[in-house]
């Protein structure tokens, strides 16, 4: 396993920096294929759910983004496949686990719980004025 940005913590299935001359939706198809083999034509039936920024200090500095994030409804059959040395294997988790996951320890890296809240938002297992 290669993962050069907290190693051995959980992440998203696919994610990954927007390259010069990419734009997000393409960076989304082509990180699919490298890091869990979902072919173009499948990750092209992602949707745009919601995009936010975040700024944190980290130990190799300030560090500022902006995360893009799709919703991508997979198939029953399919099991993703590790392809590009960044990751060790994939599970797939009840949205209960998740959710106390993130809301009881630090095993996300650090902005996946980001996207994981947006994502229980938008699901409506948590209120915005719910307590951490």
């Amino acid at each position: 396993m290669d993962k050069l940005l907290d190693p051995g913590k959980l992440d998203h299935i696919v994610a990954g920096g927007i390259p010069a001359g990419l734009g997000p939706r393409e960076t989304l198809i082509k990180e699919a294929g490298e890091e869990a083999s979902i072919p173009p034509s499948l990750a092209a039936g992602a949707t745009q759910a919601s995009t936010f920024g975040y700024a944190m200090e980290r130990p190799e500095g300030l560090r500022r983004d902006w995360l893009y994030c799709y919703d991508l409804i997979l198939p029953g059959d399919f099991v993703p496949t590790p392809a590009d040395g960044e990751v060790e294997s994939f599970e797939l988790w009840p949205i209960e686990r998740v959710a106390d996951t993130v809301r009881t320890t630090d095993d996300f890296k650090f902005n996946v719980n980001l996207v994981l809240i947006d994502l229980l938002l938008r699901l409506g297992r948590i209120e915005s004025a719910d307590p951490p």
